[in-house]
């Protein structure tokens, strides 16, 4: 190894490791899978064979399947019967030499298989699979089959996931790979587009470390490192992107290679220290002027804007608005109404910039914290700025999908003073419920008493009376509002928070991006720590999700039920079952959540029982578990696959029998080639 060599060696431990990602910023409960629908028999056991009518010499590779595999499964007991019964039929039969060789007697021709392979007929080769087992008695695919069968399912899971841009699956099933092992890269490409749209910062620096500084043995391509540095160059900030391009060119290839790159990096610089990138240093003039020169004489949309963040930055907003001008002409985005809009508001310009959101409502359809933060500019004066109904509602549309507690409350005393008692109401009370604050209180309890409405008050008073006894105080000295014409304000209702909407339709990165924002504002309530913990839940961060679900369980606030099934839900998910169970004995559930919960928890005691050979245990599992709830195919296969082991055959036989007249299952009729082998049966 030459020296630079070493040295790249001993960066690449450390290097990457400050990667902090700087990305831009359901449900229905999700159910843990109880069962596949078919189970793959453990493995098959095959005993005394019956006599056959002709006499042979010597044992041919069938005769010997049996012996092989007791051999090979170290039942020492087995191979002596089935020795004795090949000496019966064969009398010079001797031991052969290879019988405990590793892999031996495994001579079945797997052509076949490996035709089907290369068809991805995967329901044919579970068919050949018990064709062959049923003329080979104790036969198994070989090591290297199930491997790269089983490899191929991955790959083809992964890529249809990404091509339906099911990144949430995606994550969950791409977990198992290794980014300092895996081989095909594509496939560490596609985790990255997933682990990039659910905002997983420290997956992505773990997969861009795992691509770029592994092994001598392991290295992809000098191409292929180009091209992932191209990528990272979207996820990583500019300090750590140098540091681990300084690394790299130690390859002089690599670092001619990287040539091409440093335009995108200088633009990735003025980007973080726009964005205020903890750590970003101020770019320097030249990185300055070969953006600034590219910008003017490409005009693309991304380095207009991006001359145009930087100009606000450093409180230039007069000539950042002229590039964001530009950009408003030549490509009218969110990102351009947004600039200068905020060049405006800068320039202390506040009147314009409303009127200019106001004009361009349509392009902000996803910006809600945004447009409520611009619009409310209306709602704050003295009703001097004409305001249209169409700003009013896209107005309190922003403020429910962002559930902005300020906003709620402006527009509360908006209504209120305007004497539209019941709407104000209605939003003074989402405000309170949002985020419990005095002012909310006391302008509900101001518009109850404009509509008369005693018994509520009263209610109030005994619910707060104490806590915010000042408020009941001065509600009985306040005045009446002037009735000052304002436009028509509607009750909140029928429009759900941005999260909720991302949760329910399982984009579980948006939906954690958006409460990441709410968080910024102040501490979760307990039932949006409860979404929070869904939209982990969906994203597979186990760790991340229990805290939630704890955190939402701890402060009840009547989300204590839905804490606890996604708790447990999690747990169980994790395989922690010891504290699943603890979960269910002290945390009341509905009983068809508790059912569910407990169902699983059975699945998966006999599920480890089986994998232990501990057949007994796992038959007391599945029993208790089948009184709380109906039994799948799959499950079912287990118990009698159990039965098999212990020796019941006649019970193993029927409950495979009853369970292929209801599917036709390749598992069931290997586990009845099995049992007939085992008992005798040659038809």
């Amino acid at each position: 190894m030459n020296k630079n060599s070493r040295a790249a060696a001993l960066c690449a431990g450390t290097i990457l490791t400050t990667f902090a990602l700087a990305m831009p910023l359901t449900a229905a409960p999700l159910v843990v899978r109880q069962a596949a629908s078919t189970m793959a028999p453990p493995s098959m056991e095959a005993v005394n064979e019956a006599a056959k009518p002709e006499l042979k010499s010597a044992p041919d590779s069938v005769d010997l399947a049996a012996l092989y595999f007791y051999a090979k499964n170290g039942e020492a007991d087995r191979v002596e019967a089935e020795t004795r019964r090949l000496e019966v039929r064969f009398p010079d039969f001797v031991l052969p030499e290879d019988l405990y060789a590793p892999d031996a007697g495994n001579t079945v021709d797997e052509s076949s298989l490996w035709q089907l392979y290369e068809r991805d007929d995967y329901a044919g080769i579970d068919q050949e699979i018990s064709r062959i087992a049923a003329a080979n008695p104790g036969w198994e695919p070989s090591d290297d089959f199930r491997m790269k069968l089983e490899r191929r399912k991955l790959r083809n899971t992964i890529t249809a996931a990404h091509e339906a841009k099911d990144f949430a699956t995606l994550v969950r099933i791409g977990a198992g790979l290794d980014p300092m092992q895996e081989t095909e890269i594509d496939l560490l490409w596609m985790m990255i587009d997933a682990y990039r749209a659910n905002d997983m910062r420290d997956a992505l620096t773990n997969l861009y470390r795992g691509i770029l500084f592994r092994g001598q043995d392991k290295a992809f391509s000098k191409e292929l490192v180009l091209t992932t540095l191209q990528k990272a160059i979207e996820d990583v900030p500019a300090a750590g992107l140098r540091e681990a391009m300084q690394v790299l060119s130690a390859d002089p290839d690599l670092a001619l290679g990287m040539g091409p790159l440093q335009l995108d990096l200088m633009r990735r610089e003025i980007g973080d220290y726009a964005a205020s990138v903890p750590g970003a240093p101020r770019p320097g003039d030249e990185v300055l002027a070969a953006v600034r020169q590219v910008a003017e004489t490409s005009g693309s949309p991304k380095d207009l804007a991006l001359m145009g963040w930087y100009l606000l930055k450093i409180e230039q907003p007069k000539e950042a608005s002229s590039w964001f001008e530009r950009l408003m002409e030549d490509h009218p985005t969110p990102e351009a109404v947004r600039g200068l809009a905020l060049s405006h508001v800068h320039l202390s310009e506040d009147a314009e910039a409303f009127a200019f959101v106001s004009e361009h409502l349509d392009l902000l359809s996803a910006e809600d914290a945004f447009l409520a933060d611009q619009l409310s500019f209306a709602f704050k004066g003295e009703g001097k700025t004409k305001i249209e109904d169409r700003v009013v509602t896209r107005y309190s549309e922003a403020i429910q999908k962002t559930e902005s507690a300020d906003h709620a409350r402006l527009l509360g005393w908006y209504a209120y003073n305007s004497r539209q008692f019941q709407p104000a109401s209605a939003w003074f009370a989402k405000a309170f419920d949002w985020q419990p604050e005095a002012d909310s209180l006391k302008g509900m309890l101001l518009s109850m008493t404009r509509l008369g409405q005693k018994a509520e008050i009263n209610e109030l008073r005994a619910q707060y009376g104490e806590v915010y006894f000042t408020v009941f105080a001065e509600i009985k000295s306040a005045a009446e509002p002037k009735g000052k014409g304002g436009k028509a304000v509607n009750a909140p209702g029928g429009i759900e928070a941005r999260y909720l909407s991302s949760l329910q339709k399982k984009d579980y990165g948006a939906c954690i991006a958006d409460l990441r924002k709410l968080e910024a504002r102040g501490q979760l309530r307990p039932d949006v720590q409860v979404s929070k913990g869904w939209c982990l839940l969906g994203l597979n961060h186990l760790a991340e999700a229990r805290q939630a679900f704890t955190d939402g369980l701890a402060r009840g606030g009547g989300k204590a039920d839905d804490a606890a099934y996604g708790l447990g839900l999690t747990l169980l998910r994790a395989k922690l079952t010891d504290d699943a169970e603890a979960l269910l004995m002290r945390q009341p559930l509905t009983p068809l959540r508790e059912r569910e919960l407990r169902a699983e928890l059975l699945w998966q005691k006999a599920r480890s029982a089986f994998d232990r050979k501990q057949y007994r245990q796992t038959l007391e599992a599945l029993n208790v578990r089948l009184q709380l709830v109906p039994e799948p195919v799959g499950i079912s296969q287990m118990r009698a696959w159990s039965h098999y082991h212990l020796g019941n055959l006649a019970q193993s036989r029927s409950i495979f029998a009853q369970l292929n007249q209801v599917m036709a299952d390749p598992a069931n009729s290997r586990g009845i080639a099995a049992i007939n082998e085992r008992m005798g049966i040659t038809r």
